[in-house]
């Protein structure tokens, strides 16, 4: 499986558990946005925060720069959450190593470990949210099938039949 294949598959997978840090200026906003009859958007964007659709969406400069903030933000809170949870796991190995383990420290560092992780699976959905309000209606309505692909190249007329004596008869 190739480099990309894993990390597509593990930004399809923040959607569902990935772990992250809590001090992240990516916030949780009360409220997700909502996009009407694009039900599945956020899994759409859970891959690459609408920048892998190259073929479907025409971004615009401002929009692709806004995609990359964002997706780039969530790669540093993800990388954080890691050495975050690295480290709480190694504290826990610590604890559960010992000759009498106490259960109450053990019970409050999986805590701990398990808020890291879904504070940070909170973070990814609203960073793939804030993605999705980047896009405009149109875009999102490709994106969910509702309408068609904007093509990357106009299509090429066909060529006309040559005439039957050629150019030879001119």
């Amino acid at each position: 499986m190739g480099m990309m294949d894993m990390d597509k598959m593990e930004m399809a997978g923040m959607m569902g558990g990935m772990g992250g840090k809590g001090g992240s200026s990516i916030s949780m906003s009360s409220s997700l946005p909502g996009f009407p009859g694009a039900s599945h958007l956020y899994h759409i964007g859970a891959t690459g925060f609408f920048l892998d659709h190259p073929q479907h969406i025409a971004l615009s400069t401002e929009q692709q720069s806004a995609l990359n903030q964002i997706k780039e933000q969530s790669a540093l809170d993800k990388a954080s959450t890691s050495r975050s949870v690295q480290e709480a796991e190694q504290a826990l190995w610590t604890l559960t190593a010992a000759g009498q383990p106490d259960n109450s420290q053990i019970e409050a560092k999986v805590a701990e470990i398990e808020k890291l992780k879904s504070d940070a699976r909170l973070r990814f959905i609203s960073a793939v949210g804030s993605a999705a309000k980047i896009l405009n209606d149109e875009q999102r309505k490709i994106l969910t099938g509702f309408a068609p692909p904007v093509s990357a190249a106009p299509a090429a007329a066909p060529a006309a039949a040559p005439m039957a004596g050629g150019m030879k008869d001119m």
